[in-house]
C-alpha cells in the first residue's frame, strides 16, 4: 500500500509519473526566480517587411547599434528576456541531478524526429515527473539549429515546472503590446490607396504583375475608388486597371502577329493575306516604329503590297545612265526618279549612288521633304536607314 511520502506511478495527458519525496522541493528549485546576470535580451523585430528584406531592413526603416540587446540591426524591433540552455541546464540539475529528456518521436534512423516545420517534440522527466515540450530553430539550418531546437524545447518544457514562468509572460505581454502598436500603426484607407495606386503606375508596362494588382484591388475593395487615369480624369481605380490590361493584351497580340508580318514581308500573297487580318482582328490601326516615326499597320502593309506589286529595278541590274549629251541637271532628275522607284531596295540605291559618283553629281543638290539636301546626303542616309532596319527587325518591320 503507498503511503503519503510515495504515491504509485499514474498515467496522465503527458506520460507516466512517479510522486518521489523530494518532487516538492524539486518543483520548489525550478520556480525560483532567476538572477540578473542569467537573464539575457533577445530581440524580435516588428515590422514584416524588415523580417522578408534581405538584410532585415526595409525601406520604411533605419539600422542603428541598440544599447538594451547590444547589436545593430532595424529600429522596429522589441526585446523579450530570456535564458539560455547553459542556465536552463544549471536549475535543472539544480532541482534534480537525474533529470532527463527524450524525443517524443524518432524517425527511420533512430535520430530525434522533427515535425514539417522544423520543430521538435521532448518528453522532459524531473524528479520523476514528465512533461512535455515543444522547441524549433527559428527558421535557421544546419547542425547549430538542432541544437538550437532542443535547447529550445527544454526551456519550454521547463517552463511547464514552473522555471521561468516570470520571463516568458513578460515576453508574452512584449508581443502582445509589439501586436497591437502595429495595428495601431495600421496606414488609413487612403494611405493604403495611395500605395495601391503607385504600384499601379510602377506596373503600367507590365501585364502580369497589373494582373496581380487587379485581385488585391478587389480583396482590399477598392474597385470603386476613384483615382486619376493617365489622362488626369476621375475614374474608378479598377476600370482603370481593366482597361489597361486590356490593352496591354491587345498589344501583346499585334506584336506577335508583326512578326509574322516581318517573315512574310517579301512575299505578296502573304502580305495581302497579313492586311485582310489585320482589319479582322483590329490592327490596322496598331503603329509600329518605322525609323524616328511610327506608322499604321495598314499604311505600312498597303506600302509594301504596292512596292511588291510594282518593283523598281532588279537588284542585280544596274540603273540606267543618261545618254553622254544629258545636262547634270537632266541626269540628277532621272537618277531621283529612280531614287522614288527603289526607295525601299538598299542594293538599288547604293547603284544609283555609284552612278551618281561615277558622273560626279553626288553634290548636287535635291529637294526632299526635309528640304533641300545633296544628293550623297539623300542616298547614304537612306541607305544607312534600311540596312538598320534589316539588321534590326525587332526595331522596325522591313
Amino acid at each position: 500500500m503507498a503511503t503519503a511520502a510515495e504515491a504509485p506511478a499514474s498515467i496522465t495527458a503527458e506520460g507516466p509519473t512517479q510522486h518521489v519525496p523530494n518532487q516538492l522541493e524539486a518543483l520548489e528549485v525550478l520556480s525560483k526566480d532567476f538572477n540578473a546576470d542569467q537573464i539575457s535580451k533577445l530581440p524580435k523585430l516588428t515590422c514584416s517587411q524588415c523580417r522578408s528584406a534581405q538584410f532585415k531592413v526595409c525601406q520604411s526603416h533605419t539600422r542603428a547599434y541598440c544599447n538594451e540587446c547590444k547589436g545593430s540591426l532595424s529600429t522596429a524591433h522589441i526585446h523579450l528576456d530570456y535564458v539560455g540552455h547553459a542556465d536552463i541546464t544549471l536549475r535543472l540539475l539544480e532541482a534534480d541531478p537525474l533529470w532527463t529528456w527524450e524525443p517524443l518521436a524518432f524517425d527511420d534512423n533512430g535520430l530525434p524526429k522533427f515535425d514539417h516545420d522544423g520543430g521538435l517534440w521532448i518528453r522532459l522527466t524531473v524528479a520523476g515527473h514528465t512533461r512535455l515540450g515543444y522547441g524549433d530553430a527559428q527558421g535557421k539550418k544546419g547542425p547549430n539549429a538542432t541544437k538550437e531546437a532542443i535547447g529550445d524545447a527544454l526551456r519550454n518544457a521547463a517552463m511547464r515546472f514552473g522555471a521561468g514562468t516570470v520571463l516568458w509572460s513578460k515576453s508574452d505581454a512584449a508581443r502582445a503590446q509589439a501586436e497591437a502598436k502595429k495595428l495601431s500603426d495600421a496606414p488609413s484607407r487612403e494611405d493604403r490607396l495611395e500605395e495601391l495606386y503607385g504600384l499601379m503606375r510602377k506596373r503600367w508596362g507590365h501585364l502580369d504583375g497589373l494582373r496581380n494588382l487587379k485581385g488585391i484591388v478587389g480583396d482590399e475593395e477598392f474597385h470603386e475608388s476613384r483615382v486619376h487615369d493617365e489622362n488626369d480624369v476621375l475614374r474608378p481605380f479598377g476600370e482603370i486597371i481593366d482597361a489597361r490590361i486590356t490593352e496591354l493584351v491587345h498589344r501583346k497580340k499585334a506584336d506577335e502577329f508583326m512578326k509574322k508580318v516581318r517573315s512574310d514581308w517579301n512575299d505578296l500573297a502573304a502580305c495581302e493575306a497579313n492586311l485582310a487580318e489585320a482589319r479582322e482582328k483590329d490592327f490596322a490601326d496598331h503603329e509600329v516604329p518605322m525609323g524616328k516615326t511610327r506608322t499604321r499597320v495598314e499604311d505600312l502593309l498597303t506600302q509594301r503590297i504596292a512596292e511588291l506589286a510594282n518593283p523598281g529595278p532588279p537588284a542585280d541590274q544596274p540603273p540606267q545612265s543618261g545618254p553622254p549629251s544629258s545636262t547634270p541637271e537632266e541626269h540628277v532628275q532621272r537618277l531621283m526618279e529612280q531614287v522614288r522607284r527603289g526607295w525601299t531596295n538598299p542594293l538599288a540605291l547604293l547603284q544609283i549612288k555609284g552612278d551618281a559618283e561615277k558622273h560626279q553629281i553626288l553634290g548636287h543638290v535635291v529637294d526632299t521633304d526635309q528640304g533641300p539636301r545633296p544628293l550623297r546626303d539623300l542616298l547614304e542616309g537612306r541607305i544607312a536607314e534600311l540596312q538598320n532596319k534589316f539588321t534590326n527587325p525587332e526595331g522596325s518591320v522591313a
